[in-house]
């Protein structure tokens, strides 16, 4: 036998997620209140948050990095295509680079 939650698709799970926010509720009481397992509400607000894989885009090429420029200790260079590039410092933050070069490279 299915739970309501086996049910629902994407769309449907980022609206209950969003419902959630708006309602000022806790996540346990939402769930309780509509008959949702948590444990789903959570593996489908990560599954949604994470970012979803391109289809039909080329895959990025070759990213180039290169050793420090003299008098620039610490600091990376990253060589996009189309003549771009970002300096990266020590202590950048990791996750914010990703993003900031997946998006740089879906750009034509």
């Amino acid at each position: 036998m299915m739970n309501k939650s086996q049910c629902l698709g994407p769309d449907q799970w980022r609206q209950i997620i969003d419902e959630q926010r708006r309602s000022g509720l806790t996540v346990a009481a939402y769930c309780r209140d509509r008959g949702i397992k948590d444990s789903a509400f959570y593996a489908w607000k990560r599954r949604l948050r994470s970012p979803a894989k391109p289809s039909g885009l080329p895959k990025p090429a070759f990213v180039e990095v290169t050793a420090p420029i003299t008098g620039t200790a610490g600091t990376i260079e990253i060589r996009l295509r189309g003549e771009r590039h970002l300096l990266a410092r020590r202590g950048f933050d990791r996750e914010l680079l990703i993003e900031l070069v997946r998006t740089l490279e879906s750009v034509a």
